[in-house]
């Protein structure tokens, strides 16, 4: 069995557990009707803060992105370990035996696997998209029963942070008539993901770049029709009694706060926690939470999340922000790791510093990068070298 493999790669012994549960890892045993001060379930109250004491899902070698890669360069094939090889169980694996050795050996590989332990150790996001499955009718259901049944066994009890991306974007503009011919897709493909979580507690990213590039749509007409995908979005995943729901507000060198406070008003953002920034940019953290505090203000006081993953060196500024924009967002050299995942940090409103997406997913085919969405390596590799916490500017720099 390769879970045997495995532990004698590792010095160990034999399978000390079955290789996978026969149950869901996350049964849907919680109650029906959720607690406001309370709503991911948690053991302990939360505060004023609903993600304070949460304990994020971490993803283990057999499907998390840095984990699975880490894996790889062990020699060990990631779609043969089981489910519930969890990463802690991995980390344990590379202090004896062959894996110890092999590091040991070779520096450039141990070298290699620290600097992506510090990806894999941390919370991962998956996302439910438009493509997930193919798109077609039960695939986003399929796609979360897999995550909570399956992925989950690799630490089981922990919160699932969820990102969605069903919105059709195809060149950031869409018009009016393209908006309504996909709005059927739509709202099935958001039924499915809330009928597949269900009772479950999770946190919820909803819609990567759904504001952040809406401002066109303003021009077109297009911009009410929008909002009410989005507005529809947010009251099924609102309705659900353990979500704790985010949407995208786009980012501090983006739209102006005024804009992006009016769109949110629009979408009904009082009915959640709030909205999340950043999510496909590389600003630097301190930028995001005073532009974000300025939204809130905006927004009768909505909470927020900053998306810290590859923000630790700033953005990469174009020569020319006029013809290139605010900031080189394709695979952008020299950047790094920011502030590792938080629910304390320090800042008024602001929820959270959380990794929306796993650094190291490439954002194109350029600079040398795969196709958008697949990780890769190196990139997550030179992220980690250049890993630091400075919030920008003028505060301290905090490699780690």
């Amino acid at each position: 069995m390769v879970w045997t493999g495995v532990a004698a790669a590792a010095g160990r012994p034999g399978a000390s557990r079955a290789s996978a549960a026969a149950a869901c890892a996350d049964p849907d045993h919680y109650p029906a009707t959720g607690n406001p001060s309370n709503p991911l379930d948690l053991p302990n109250p939360p505060g004023a803060n609903p993600l304070n004491g949460a304990r994020f899902f971490v993803d283990g070698p057999a499907h998390g992105a840095a984990a699975s890669a880490i894996a790889s360069m062990l020699g060990l094939d990631p779609s043969s370990l089981p489910d519930s090889f969890t990463w802690a169980e991995l980390q344990q694996s590379m202090h004896a035996g062959r894996l110890a050795r092999d590091l040991a050996g070779n520096q450039g590989l141990a070298g290699n696997v620290a600097l992506l332990s510090k990806i894999a150790e941390q919370p991962e996001v998956n996302r439910f998209s438009l493509y997930s499955g193919g798109g077609g009718p039960g695939a986003i259901y399929a796609q979360v029963h897999k995550i909570v049944c399956d992925n989950m066994e690799a630490d089981p009890g922990s919160i699932p942070i969820f990102s969605t991306y069903f919105l059709y974007q195809a060149g950031y503009c869409e018009s009016r008539s393209e908006i309504l011919s996909h709005r059927s897709t739509f709202e099935r493909q958001v039924d499915e993901m809330a009928r597949g979580i269900d009772r479950r507690p999770a946190v919820m990213l909803l819609e990567l770049d759904a504001i952040g590039a809406s401002r066109c749509m303003q021009h077109t007409g297009a911009l009410p029709y929008w909002e009410g995908d989005i507005r529809y979005e947010i009251d099924r995943v609102a309705a659900l009694p353990h979500t704790v729901v985010y949407v995208e507000a786009g980012y501090a060198d983006g739209n102006p706060p005024g804009y992006t406070a009016k769109v949110l008003n629009a979408v009904g953002v009082e009915k959640i926690r709030g909205f999340f920034t950043n999510d496909t940019h590389e600003d630097w953290t301190i930028s995001e939470i005073r532009w974000g505090q300025r939204v809130s203000t905006l927004t009768d006081g909505a909470h927020f999340i900053v998306n810290t993953a590859t923000d630790g060196q700033g953005p990469l500024v174009p020569a020319n922000r006029v013809k290139d924009g605010n900031e080189v967002l394709c695979n952008p050299p020299g950047r790094g790791l920011g502030p590792l995942p938080t629910t304390s940090t320090g800042f008024s409103g602001v929820d959270a510093f959380l990794w929306t997406a796993p650094p190291g997913n490439s954002s194109g085919t350029c600079n040398g990068g795969p196709p958008s969405g697949d990780f890769w390596p190196a990139k997550a590799i030179g992220l980690a070298a250049n890993a630091n916490a400075r919030l920008g500017p003028g505060y301290p720099s905090r490699p780690y």
